[in-house]
């Protein structure tokens, strides 16, 4: 099954993201384990795309090809129409463990990747500034990791992962060990954050809420071997707000609950 990518506007430094027949199978002591796949896809420039499915999916590997981190075992992808072949340096990733460094202050962490692609230090700093202000964090610039929260943690993360205005972002379960509350206000400011942006984003996560209050589109996988099974293009205007009462956010929750095999035991009681 191919899902495709609505035609885009014009979206700046956005790129797009072409995976075909992409299969990846692991050998393991006991033979070979069909992780993934075929798997095509097509995101285009500025869209923002989550996908959803069951543990061991293979939605992670599906994120680690498209990054260059794992190589197809079939299949290829293409990042902006140049195949990947290797780790992507063009992109900003964000994993559930926000990986700081605890001896570096907060701003010296989102430095590093200045530091790293030889960035000017001056605007690099303020585009540090301007996005930590975004996600609430003004004046904690010169703070340690350890002198923060686990949602303040990761919002480090994320500033990190955009202080170079990559054209392509990548996230991993980024809010799955924060708590609830947490979990939704960073929902939020990474919705402000790709409003004011526009980069292309490729959203890993077991939320559907939070899948259909970012996504442009949301992608459901298969148990494994993992496999489209459908897509759902979430058409409501931003900003949005988790507790919408919106028909789309009805009719999507309750379509891809049923694909996941999630039972909605509230609902077979009234029936």
């Amino acid at each position: 099954m191919t899902a495709q990518a609505p035609q885009a506007a014009a979206t700046g430094a956005a790129t797009t993201i072409e995976v075909r027949d992409l299969t990846i199978e692991y050998q393991t002591g006991s033979g070979s384990v069909h992780a993934l796949g075929p798997v095509d896809l097509d995101i285009a420039a500025g869209e923002f795309v989550s996908i959803v499915g069951p543990s061991g999916c293979g939605k992670s590997t599906l994120l680690k090809a498209a990054a260059g981190l794992i190589s197809p075992t079939r299949g290829s992808v293409s990042i902006g129409g140049k195949p990947v072949q290797g780790p992507q340096s063009d992109l900003g990733i964000v994993f559930q463990n926000p990986l700081l460094m605890d001896w570096r202050s907060v701003m010296s962490n989102i430095l590093l990747q200045a530091e790293m692609r030889r960035l000017p230090k001056a605007e690099a700093a303020e585009k540090a500034r301007t996005l930590l202000a975004q996600v609430g964090l003004a004046g904690f610039e010169q703070h340690r990791p350890y002198e923060l929260s686990g949602g303040m943690q990761q919002r480090v993360g994320i500033c990190r992962a955009l202080v170079h205005d990559p054209p392509l972002i990548m996230m991993d379960e980024p809010f799955g060990a924060l708590d609830a509350l947490t979990r939704e206000q960073m929902c939020y400011d990474l919705q402000d954050l790709w409003m004011t942006r526009r980069p292309t984003v490729l959203f890993i996560t077991h939320s559907i809420s939070e899948a259909v209050l970012l996504s442009d589109r949301v992608i459901v996988m298969s148990a494994r071997p993992g496999r489209i099974l459908e897509e759902f293009r979430m058409e409501r205007p931003r900003p949005r707000l988790l507790d919408d009462d919106h028909q789309e956010v009805d009719e999507a929750s309750r379509q891809i609950r049923r694909l996941l095999g999630v039972q909605d035991h509230a609902n077979e009681a009234a029936a």
